[in-house]
């Protein structure tokens, strides 16, 4: 690290630090306006907040860890839950925007109605809160630690240090500028992560003799098992290849996670300034984020394989990234990069942050504790929470042991309640004594799956094996398709034993979303004629086609020309232009029926 990459750092966080000044009266008027910037987001802002939110500082170390080990092929891990950002588009982004509430947890109580409603939107705000949130920080930290380590060559005294000054910083300007300055500041970290990283890709593709000659010599690496460089999945029990148990994992239980848009994605949608707004805002971030931004980092990794084949005895590839930036780039650059991954890391804990304080003012302090109180009064909460957030994503990142620990438990965590939360917008007979069920049953199974290990025997016997299902990577799918069926039968069970959520409540929730009136029928029958327009269920699955022909034809488009096969690649760009057109064209018809609408938001709880 050269004296001018320590200024071009500082004076990033200078910027960071000033935005959050900027925009503190303007997020100190409300909490709408501290939580969701008065629902008055453009889609651009929305959408580039939201792709600068996934796109993490530990996102580029895992996708050069997967191609160094495996090969392209193996990024579908990353790429697979594109398909339910495709679905986002065409229906949840609605139903997001038009329910109208200030967090996920708030619809809880709007869809269900009762105490066991308000105990559900509780347990799911604090867990989300003091658990969820800080787990996400944990493993983005973790990646911050590598980064400090191996592309700022600092001793491990100065690392935690420095991780705690950036973490300091961004509690700073989150609390000072709520979502105001979050998305506003994403925009900047989106431009500085994006063009740092294609500084890099392309310097490494120089290094290596250009793309024709990196793709020779990786060709004939008779040891590295991606050598084919092969974009299709790769899906089996040999070497390398992607397990059965994995694929069902992120081809079918991980994608849905991502359709339903909540969390931080549910935040943007709801800060919209319309429905059309919400809509392409999630198109902007599906595009970009599962097509485009992948591939500087996948060259690369591929670059890496040349360049760094041997990292050292017990170095886990995600070194290899950092390792490129002081390898490669010159004075200044260097510290752009460094700036670029900075502010990823920035941009994704800033959203924790937010959203994070957003489920314990909203969906606890506010509805559970103090009733009645002035707006400072809560966004001064919001801030307090927000440092409580902070310190305690802090303390699971210091009992962690590995970025990938954090990742595992967060994915059998939210697979086991990916079916209960789509069965709040397909299926009326679900209830909240249902939800709440499979909540508790879902965090004891999980600790005693993962950490006790109660299941790895029978598993054994039942499979004749000695694989361990709590431990084995390729048996993640396998921990996550557990979960899932487990809690979803007792969510089902539960709420077919209990009497059904009152048919005024169904009937107020049916109003203001319009979902798809195939699965509310006993609801909608009572309801007076002119009560839609509702969502159309083979519209909506056409429209799903199409926008995931979208995004696919793309992605596949830029690895055709960026790995040999240029007609392809031009094939499948003209199959990406004429899908956007129809997606774009679709998502117009579809959301004109809101317009009149879009100034009306229901009032929160």
């Amino acid at each position: 690290m050269h004296w001018v990459d320590w200024v071009l750092i500082t004076a990033y966080m200078l910027l960071v630090f000033g935005m959050g000044l900027y925009f503190r009266r303007r997020a100190g008027a409300s909490i709408e306006s501290f939580f969701v910037s008065g629902r008055s987001l453009p889609w651009y802002i929305a959408g580039i907040s939201m792709i600068a939110t996934s796109f993490a500082s530990d996102t580029p170390l895992w996708i050069t860890s997967l191609v160094r080990e495996y090969g392209v092929y193996y990024v579908w891990q990353y790429w697979a839950p594109g398909i339910g950002a495709a679905m986002a588009i065409v229906l949840f982004a609605r139903l997001w925007r038009r329910l109208g509430v200030l967090t996920d947890p708030e619809m809880l109580e709007l869809r269900y109605g009762g105490k066991l409603a308000s105990v559900l939107r509780f347990w799911t705000g604090f867990t989300g809160a003091v658990f969820f949130c800080p787990l996400i920080i944990g493993w983005v930290v973790k990646a911050m630690e590598v980064i400090t380590r191996e592309a700022m060559g600092l001793p491990e005294d100065f690392r935690v240090w420095t991780t705690v000054a950036v973490i300091a910083i961004a509690v700073i300007a989150c609390t000072l500028s709520g979502l105001w300055g979050v998305v506003y500041t994403d925009v900047v970290q989106f431009v500085l992560a994006t063009t740092g990283t294609l500084i890099l890709a392309a310097i490494a593709v120089n290094e290596v003799g250009g793309l024709g000659a990196m793709l020779d010599q990786l060709r004939s690496l008779e040891n590295w098992q991606g050598r084919d460089l092969d974009i299709a999945p790769s899906i089996g029990s040999g070497k390398g290849q992607m397990s059965v148990w994995n694929a069902v994992g992120y081809f079918v239980l991980l994608w849905p996670q991502v359709a339903l848009a909540g969390g931080y994605q549910a935040q943007r949608l709801l800060a919209s300034r319309s429905t059309r707004h919400a809509t392409y805002a999630m198109m902007l971030h599906a595009i970009l984020y599962y097509a485009v931004i992948a591939w500087p980092w996948i060259i690369v990794a591929l670059c890496s394989i040349l360049i760094l084949p041997d990292l050292g005895e017990g170095v886990s590839h995600d070194n290899a990234y950092p390792r490129m930036i002081v390898e490669l780039m010159p004075l200044g650059l260097r510290g752009m990069l460094i700036v670029a991954l900075l502010s990823a890391f920035m941009s994704t804990i800033s959203t924790i942050f937010n959203w994070g304080s957003s489920y314990l003012v909203n969906d606890v302090y506010k509805r559970f504790c103090v009733r009645e109180a002035t707006p400072h009064h809560y966004v001064n909460m919001g801030r307090w929470f927000t440092l409580l957030i902070a310190v305690v994503g802090g303390v699971i990142s210091f009992m962690a042991d590995n970025l990938l620990q954090l990742l595992t438990i967060g994915l059998v965590l939210g697979a086991g309640g990916v079916v209960v939360a789509f069965l709040r917008w397909f299926w009326w007979r679900m209830n909240a004594a249902g939800e709440l069920a499979a909540a508790v049953v879902g965090w004891v199974l999980a600790p005693l799956l993962l950490f006790a290990k109660v299941f790895d025997a029978p598993f054994g016997h039942i499979f004749d094996t000695e694989l361990e299902l709590s431990s084995d990577q390729n048996l993640l799918g396998a921990r996550m398709l557990f979960m899932t069926v487990t809690v979803t039968l007792v969510a089902v069970v539960v709420a077919l034993l209990t009497p059904p959520t009152p048919i005024a409540r169904l009937r107020d929730f049916v109003n203001r979303t319009r979902p798809i009136p195939q699965f509310w029928m006993p609801v909608i029958r009572g309801m007076p004629a002119d009560a839609g327009p509702f969502e159309s269920l083979g519209r909506m699955l056409l429209s799903w086609l199409i926008a995931a022909a979208c995004v696919y034809s793309l992605l596949a488009g830029i690895g055709g020309l960026l790995l040999g096969d240029s007609v392809f690649g031009l094939a499948c760009v003209g199959v990406f232009a004429v899908t956007l057109w129809l997606t774009i064209r679709r998502v117009n018809q579809d959301t004109a029926a809101d317009e009149p609408f879009d100034g009306a938001v229901p009032h929160s709880n």
